[in-house]
């Protein structure tokens, strides 16, 4: 059935983003309304009812639908309603008045019924009504019970107190009860007129009517009814319908009144007392009591003869006269009440140039006198318009052009200088003939917030557009068949794939085999639950890598519920997960550690300690640890001491090391410990969250300090010597630490480059006998195809199908991209085996140049360009070198740690810079970043490696310190101070060579490394 479309819109017109809502839906919404509720549209059918007004009426939705009071109710009561709705649609004004109204079960009901009329966007008139039930309450009394026996004053107080509380209640209750008296006193006054008003229209009614009990004894009968069957109206009341019926029908009309639903209509010969017999139609409606029992009916009784047929037309055609005029009337009046209610303005000319209509809208948007209208002439109008347009002689001629072709309609838009938009529409008014033509109608319309609003809408969805494909996130759309509609920028880079060779294509591209059932759970999950859902993937890009990838999956639905696709964001935790298990290497370096490795939060609280830190203080858990402040792990004296003097130097400058004491909790014995302080901040915000105590039991090293102390004359000489003992154990620990970093960091290279070097070697020796045999099978095919020209048509069928020409074009190109991809992976096996030289611990004559070049292969991902800054170019001026006698692995983190601080250099150029001064830089305004790297044989026995940059340079207070241990100018937690002091010793005291360093602020750096072509001539 087709509904008004207001139904799909019942929001105000001045929402300016309506909601649509479903048929069901809001039959939803009125179906939980209590009251009954109904709409009808302009010509008085329901289009709209709850499941109460149903109940109420006594009939379901499909049997009210489509249909009007008179399909239900006698004339003159749907006469009396149809008269109160047209008055709702006319006035526009809400209606509300009481009736009684007897329901489907014959219960009398007094009714308060409210009325509006509502108009939807295309100008449509609804009647929407909903039906009170007036219900009086019951009496109620209240009769306090007084027992037992005053026994004293107080129970005589709260006897007066409960007796002047009833008393009131009784006033009140009095009060009430006057109140329903006089409801009650106007119900049923209101009821009498209702009565009285039935009774006149039942007597008055240009039809024949009856009423009878069930049986079908007459009860009341009109004048009509009486002159129909040639009686008086005393005559009928008390006898039986059947007497006026025909002889001839009289067992046919038994049968039917036996078989009576509600409402019966059919035709029947009636038998007037002094006339012949007469074709009539009956139409009967069973009436009710309060208790649901039937308790009669009313008949409508009318004569279809020729006769009574010739009458019945003129008094038809009368009635279609009146009711014409009366409908023009109401047309003329609907129409001048639409013309004022919409939201358009609206101007008439006739033919002859004069306004004939117009409504207040037109005035309000073009700001028109009424004195000028009330002239109803089309120029002054014209003229009054024509200042405010930004175009008026494009206007001008749009009118004239649509005055001289008068068949024409048009719609434009107009700009004001105002800067308001209006749309314009013009039509033809057209009589009954095609020719015809009484004028034109112009409807105007201010536009300018909805082309506001259109724009904003657009800059919208470009804003979304650019976010999609500008997010780091990759976005993936899936349609329900799980074939990819979106692929964004961050998509194409994060696997490799563009956006053409991916949409229509299956997601299950990007997954690899192992992972794939995993997959298809969380797709069944997804769909099952109906919601969103986060899962961490293995997926494998274009270029056959596998990467680990977070993917937030949410289902994409309609409106209407229905599942239309997937939208998924993908993240690349790749170097996260390799991040995260670095984290765990360095947590069970902390665990194994042999020093104290304390944590506390800024305001004092411990968070942690290692198992050698608790085994020191003589704590048994980590949870005793924890309820323990920094305070309790040293003498008041000592804490003092901290809170004076070491807390102000972490403040200023992040760390504090030096001597310090700690308590013993068990024996109270204060522990002299060689202690590293430092704060941790956040790597984003850069706030301190915590402090970091790093502490080694130096007792025995203090005991010996004191003995020496005491024989400082004899021993002084000692003492310096354990002094420069100390600093070489220290240094010693220091290259200990790196050596073994670097050493793990070698054999997992060694290790990864020995398992990939089998694999690749396999793949790389087959691949020339595949290429002999790919060759040896399309040349033997090619003979076949010479020999036998005209294949079977199965075979010629199938050769179809794989692309046979195609196939033997690429299967060559396939196997020479392999063999070259193989070759790749040979280049880096071998770069990363020079790196390592695990296989070359001992001194030896190598090629300087191959281990440079193994350490820029390891680099290579570091030069590329980023958001920061572009790619770092390198430039090799090689000399032509011997063989040089080294440690090959050793050599090699020094060239790895140069260049790596090369690269930060050069990234931290393109930052702002406080050494220079600069308030800002521009990456445009600099030269590109470059790395030189020049070797050359100066001496006979000497070669020179120098690796410069053009970065911003090293001031000379820092060029002093670049070798000490521990120094760093990078923040904390980003550098260990280790790579150049490291990078030192294996130069100076493993080669017996030299590392300095050249450099002039905002000129770059230089470092130049020296060491001997032969090791035994050197020394």
């Amino acid at each position: 059935m087709n509904h008004p479309s207001f139904l799909n819109n019942p929001a105000p017109k001045q929402n300016t983003q309506p909601q649509n809502f479903s048929l069901a839906f809001l039959h939803q919404t009125i179906n939980g309304i209590s009251d009954p509720i109904f709409v009808k549209d302009r010509q008085h059918r329901w289009v709209l009812l709850n499941d109460r007004y149903c109940d109420f009426v006594g009939h379901s939705r499909e049997e009210l639908i489509g249909k009007s009071d008179y399909d239900f109710f006698p004339q003159p009561e749907a006469d009396i309603l149809r008269e109160k709705d047209e008055l709702v649609f006319t006035t526009n004004i809400t209606n509300e008045n009481q009736d009684i109204f007897t329901d489907a079960q014959g219960i009398t009901h007094l009714i308060s019924t409210k009325k509006s009329c509502f108009e939807d966007e295309t100008g449509n008139h609804f009647l929407v009504g909903s039906i009170r039930d007036i219900i009086l309450p019951n009496d109620n009394s209240i009769a306090p019970v007084v027992t037992g026996r005053v026994t004293d004053t107080t129970d005589l107080m709260k006897t007066c107190e409960a007796l002047r509380e009833t008393l009131e209640k009784l006033q009140v209750i009095e009060e009430e009860l006057r109140q329903q008296n006089e409801e009650l006193a106007i119900a049923r006054e209101t009821a009498e007129l209702e009565h009285q008003r039935y009774q006149d229209l039942f007597d008055l009614a240009p039809d024949a009517y009856l009423v009878t009990d069930v049986a079908g004894i007459i009860k009341e009968a009109n004048y009509v009814a009486a002159a129909l069957l040639s009686v008086r109206q005393k005559f009928l009341v008390g006898k039986p319908f059947i007497l006026f019926i025909a002889e001839s029908g009289r067992q046919t009309f038994m049968k039917q009144l036996a078989s009576l639903q509600q409402v019966q209509d059919w035709e029947v010969d009636l038998q007037p007392r002094r006339s012949t017999a007469f074709p009539a139609r009956i139409k009967m409606v069973a009436m009710y009591d309060s208790q649901g029992q039937q308790v009669g009916w009313r008949w409508l009784l009318c004569d279809i003869s020729e006769q009574q047929a010739i009458l019945c037309d003129v008094y038809h055609k009368l009635r279609l006269r009146q009711q014409a005029e009366k409908d023009l009337h109401r047309m003329n009046a609907v129409l001048q009440a639409q013309q004022e209610a919409s939201i358009d303005g609206i101007l008439i000319i006739d033919e002859n140039f004069t306004v004939t209509s117009f409504n207040q809208k037109f005035s309000q948007l073009w700001q028109i006198p009424t004195t000028i209208l009330e002239t109803r002439d089309d120029r002054q109008l014209l003229r009054c318009v024509l200042h405010q347009l930004a175009n008026p002689d494009e206007f001008l001629a749009k009118v004239k052009y649509l005055y001289q072709h008068p068949e024409e309609t048009s719609r434009d838009e107009i700009l004001l200088k105002s800067g308001k938009i209006f749309e314009r529409y013009s039509a033809p008014v057209r009589g009954q003939q095609v020719e015809d033509c009484y004028g034109r109608i112009w409807y105007y319309r201010d536009i300018t917030e909805y082309k506001q609003a259109e724009a904003q809408l657009r800059a919208s969805k470009q804003r979304l557009a650019l976010l999609i494909e500008q997010t780091p996130l990759a976005i993936i759309e899936l349609n329900t068949n799980f074939e990819i509609q979106t692929w964004n920028r961050a998509a194409e880079r994060i696997f490799g794939y563009t956006t053409e060779e991916m949409l229509g294509n299956c997601f299950e591209i990007i997954v690899p085999e192992n992972a794939k059932k995993h997959v298809n759970e969380i797709i069944a999950a997804l769909l099952t639950q109906r919601g969103g859902s986060f899962s961490v993937n293995e997926n494998i890009t274009k270029d056959g890598r596998t990467m680990v990838c977070e993917w937030y999956n949410n289902l994409l639905v309609a409106p209407d519920g229905q599942v239309i696709g997937v939208a998924s964001m993908v993240l690349d935790i790749t170097e996260r997960k390799r991040s995260e298990e670095e984290q765990q290497k360095f947590v069970a370096l902390v665990e194994n550690s042999s020093d104290f490795i304390g944590i506390s939060s800024i305001e004092g609280q411990v968070v942690y300690i290692n198992p050698a830190g608790l085994k020191m203080v003589g704590l048994s858990s980590l949870e005793a640890a924890k309820t323990k402040a920094v305070a309790d792990f040293h003498s008041l004296e000592a804490f003092a001491e901290f809170q004076q003097q070491i807390i102000p130097l972490m403040s200023q400058h992040g760390f504090w090391q030096g001597e310090f004491r700690h308590r013993h909790f068990q024996t109270g014995i204060e522990i002299p410990t060689d202690c590293s302080l430092f704060v941790v901040k956040h790597p984003e915000t850069g706030e301190p969250f915590c402090q970091v105590a790093v502490a080694r039991d130096i007792t025995e090293r203090k005991q010996a300090k004191e003995a020496l102390l005491k024989s400082e004359a004899q021993l002084r000489e000692q003492a310096e010597e354990l002094k420069v003992a100390l600093h070489e154990l220290k240094h010693t620990q220091t290259h200990l630490i790196q050596t073994e970093k670097m050493s793990s960091l070698g054999q997992l290279v060694a290790g990864v480059a020995h398992e990939i070097n089998n694999p690749v070697n396999f793949i790389y020796g087959n691949l020339t006998p595949a290429e002999e045999y790919t060759q040896d099978l399309l040349s033997l095919l090619q003979l076949y195809q010479n020999n036998y020209p005209e294949p079977v048509l199965e075979i010629k069928n199938f050769a179809e199908l794989i692309e046979l020409d195609f196939l033997k074009s690429d299967f060559p190109q396939i196997i020479n991209s392999m063999k070259v991809g193989a070759e790749r992976i040979r280049e880096i096996v071998l770069s990363l085996r020079t790196f390592s030289r695990l296989d070359e611990a001992e001194m030896k004559a190598i090629d300087i140049h191959e281990g440079i070049d193994s350490t820029l292969m390891i680099l290579q991902s570091r030069f590329k360009g980023n958001n920061q800054r572009p790619t770092i170019e390198i430039i090799k001026e090689y000399d032509n070198l011997p063989l040089v006698e080294c440690y090959a692995g050793q050599l090699n983190q020094v060239f790895m740690n140069i260049l790596s601080n090369a690269i930060d250099a050069l990234e931290e150029s393109f930052i702002i810079c406080p050494i220079l001064g600069e308030n800002a830089r521009r990456i445009e305004q600099r030269t590109p970043p470059h790395i030189c790297i020049r070797t050359e044989l100066q001496q006979p026995n000497q070669v020179t490696i120098r690796i410069a940059d053009n970065g911003l340079g090293i001031p000379e207070d820092v060029k002093k310190q670049l070798f000490d241990p521990f120094f760093t100018t990078k923040p904390i937690g980003q550098g260990t101070g280790m790579g150049l002091a490291i990078s030192y010793q294996i130069i100076t005291e493993k080669h017996g060579g030299s590392l300095e360093c050249l450099s002039q602020l905002g000129q770059g750096a230089e470092f130049a490394i020296k060491i001997p072509l032969i090791q035994h001539l050197s020394t």
